[in-house]
């Protein structure tokens, strides 16, 4: 997208009509849109626009474990909404803080925000709002293992549900009712309430609970000892949320089942399942799930007798808890003075809850920028992807690092590129370029190193991946840059991409410039097989 001040109406509309045609539902895959609407087309955009843009944003945040930037939208949302008195808006933006500070640990601040939020709703008598918020709420005091609290607000939720005929709501106050009577050992109730809720699902076939109820009801099963019939329920689960990807959720289900499948002794499916969940993208402040995924393989490796695999998923574990003392240190300054705010009068005391949730902005866009000033020498100008030789010197640390892992080096083209230059001008290309890159950014993982190469060539290195998880990856960034056309200047441009992937270990990275010509040689395979395509090869030590 273009610079705010060159950026059409029509092509605002047509960007907030896509928004607006996707799964609204913690949509991933709609962030990139959404930031660049708000990076671009602030001030072109209404009230009522805008607030829409930070919804889609900050959930869709949530959905792919990015808290802290949904964090941020939340906020900016909460003030928008205050400013300009947009009650039933601001509601949702304090729902979505408290679910971002439940999963960063600030389960206090979690539930002060819900209440706001509920209390709000009641007095504008919002019953459905109110629903929803009790079922965002339970979870949290079943973090603090009050479960008698989490079931009372689910009752209350189901009481209003039930009288203001809200089915789907209705079928997710049963659905957490089950999974805290799991948590609390009552295998009786948890079945029946269960039970309750998928003969309603099968009522409402277009509620979306359908995969959270059956994984509860594969932990239900799970706690019963009938192992068989929780895979089975999981797998049902992971297939629909393949189609909607929640990452976080997806996670969970596929650690779990692994889990049962490493119990049931059939180890070849648990490592499958487990591949699965590697490839997902994984965000720094999804530590608890990277820290259960790391412990589900070692697990299986040892059972399985693969003690350098249990070592490489060691180091994972290790870099996951790193991760975690850092979010959880900072995570305790925020309720440090989220207690002090409680000394104060309400009013005051709701104040400084917003200057804490602007300060804990403040830091992270403060840390944000001592990060970009210190990368920017390493970073293209044009994508800020790697430079070449920031990318080069990546590799050689790999090359040297004392624990050896299999690693994918992948080449991508896109492909008619300079049709796009010739036919739509160099500033499409480089919107291209971004666009491109955005969505790259969005399949890979967080650890996956991604470079400029020059052109329209770019580099990506993922480690601890052999050939089967880098086709997984491969094809997850096929599918994310042809998803859409490119939208510029009010022209639709399509696009795609060819690549090579040449899979290896890293201590042939100190030969990049022959592991390059290797990914080369297997991308200009995949353009004479007809392109939009990966080509796959092996370099072995």
């Amino acid at each position: 997208m273009s610079r705010a001040s060159t950026v059409s109406r029509r092509s605002i509309d047509a960007e907030l009509a896509l928004l607006r045609a996707a799964p609204q539902l913690q949509c991933a895959a709609s962030v990139p849109r959404c930031e660049a609407l708000l990076a671009n087309c602030r001030e072109q955009m209404s009230v009522e626009e805008t607030l829409f843009v930070l919804r889609i944003g900050a959930s869709g945040c949530q959905a792919a474990g990015r808290w802290l930037e949904g964090l941020r939208m939340a906020q900016r949302g909460v003030d928008l909404a205050t400013q300009k008195h947009k009650l039933p808006e601001k509601i949702t933006f304090l729902a979505i803080i408290g679910n971002v500070h439940s999963f960063l640990g600030n389960v206090h601040l979690a539930i002060r925000a819900m209440h706001e939020a509920i209390f709000i709703a009641e007095q504008e008598r919002l019953v459905e709002h109110q629903v929803k918020l009790s079922l965002g709420l339970g979870p949290m005091y079943g973090r603090l293992d009050l479960f008698d609290t989490a079931l009372s607000v689910y009752q209350r939720g189901h009481e209003l549900a039930t009288v203001s005929n809200f089915p789907s709501l209705r079928i997710g106050a049963l659905n957490n009712m089950a999974g805290t009577y799991c948590d609390m050992g009552q295998l009786d109730a948890a079945e029946r309430e269960i039970a309750s809720a998928l003969q309603q699902a099968a009522a409402h076939p277009n509620s979306h609970w359908l995969p959270y109820l059956l994984h509860t009801k594969a932990a239900i099963e799970a706690a019963r000892g009938r192992l068989n019939e929780a895979v089975a329920e999981a797998d049902q689960a992971a297939a629909l949320l393949r189609a909607h990807p929640n990452v976080p959720v997806l996670l969970r289900v596929l650690i779990d089942g692994a889990s049962w499948l490493t119990s049931l002794g059939h180890h070849e499916a648990a490592g499958r399942w487990l591949q699965e969940a590697g490839a997902l993208p994984q965000e720094k402040s999804m530590y608890e799930l990277r820290e259960q995924l790391a412990l589900a393989r070692i697990r299986l490796d040892r059972e399985s007798k693969r003690p350098a695999d249990a070592l490489a998923a060691f180091d994972d574990y290790l870099t996951a808890l790193a991760d975690g003392k850092k979010i959880r240190l900072e995570s305790q300054r925020i309720a440090t003075q989220f207690v002090e705010d409680l000394k104060r009068s309400e009013a005051q005391g709701r104040r400084e809850s917003a200057a804490v949730n602007d300060l804990t902005l403040r830091l992270i866009e403060t840390q944000a920028e001592a990060h970009r000033i210190a990368r920017q020498s390493a970073r293209d100008s044009l994508t800020g992807a790697l430079n070449r030789a920031a990318f080069d010197a990546a590799a050689n640390r790999a090359a040297g690092a004392q624990l050896q892992q299999p690693v994918a080096l992948v080449m991508l083209d896109i492909d008619n590129f300079r049709d796009v230059n010739s036919l739509n001008g160099h500033p499409a290309g480089d919107a291209v370029l971004k666009v491109v890159v955005e969505r790259m950014r969005q399949a890979l993982r967080t650890n996956d190193l991604l470079s400029r190469y020059g052109g329209d060539e770019f580099l990506f290195l993922c480690p601890g991946v052999g050939p089967r998880t880098a086709a997984v990856i491969a094809n997850r960034v096929l599918q994310c840059i042809a998803a859409e056309p490119v939208v510029h200047a009010g022209h639709r441009i399509n696009v795609t991409a060819s690549l090579g992937v040449a899979c290896t270990q890293t201590s042939r990275l100190a030969a990049l410039p022959y592991l390059v010509k290797r990914a080369d040689a297997a991308l200009r395979r995949a353009k004479l097989a007809g392109k939009n395509r990966a080509v796959i090869v092996r370099v072995n030590s």
